[in-house]
């Protein structure tokens, strides 16, 4: 005795167009984040699309924006490598959020580290800024294992960066 199996791959034109989209945004999130899952690659192009790394222009943000509408993670350039490194300082995409949504709450002028100063711009984009591994590793034990909230724990790992960004020199100083 014997059994067929019959495979419904998304190849297959008969199956559920729910389940072959699935599998589409399965695949493509394997294409575009190696290393990630699909549910949590979708996360993560969610939040970078909101406190991308980089510049980018309105247009290809309103275009990535409606892809991952429809469910599709999209990695746009350097979103993957900061993801990556965010993950591996304790970061998921919505600790990620939450840092990046307190630094709004933090004039930049307030501290010489605060990564406003380093955001990136060219004409016609919108800014970017950077994830620096080395001034955030230790936002998230501020957070969730030491208890302050999330502005204090932004406030406080900037205070303690201050030293790693000197005062630049005036010509009364000299």
């Amino acid at each position: 005795m014997s059994a067929d199996f019959h495979d419904n791959s998304a190849s297959d034109d008969h199956g559920d167009p729910a389940d072959r989209r699935a599998a589409d945004n399965r695949r493509r999130a394997a294409e575009q984040w190696p290393g990630f899952e699909a549910a949590e690659a979708l996360h993560w192009s969610k939040v970078l699309l909101h406190h991308s790394p980089d510049p980018q222009r309105s247009g290809i943000k309103a275009q990535i924006h409606s892809a991952i509408t429809s469910g599709v993670p999209v990695a746009g350039p350097d979103w993957v490598r900061t993801a990556d490194a965010a993950r591996s300082d304790g970061f998921n995409p919505v600790l990620y959020q939450t840092l990046f949504e307190s630094l709004r709450t933090i004039e930049k002028a307030a501290f010489r580290s605060h990564p406003g100063h380093r955001m990136r711009t060219y004409k016609n984009y919108l800014p970017g800024t950077p994830y620096e591994s080395e001034l955030w590793c230790d936002w998230p034990k501020l957070f969730l294992t030491e208890g302050f909230d999330a502005r204090t724990a932004t406030s406080l790992t900037l205070l303690r960066a201050e030293p790693k960004f000197p005062r630049p020199h005036t010509s009364d100083e000299t």
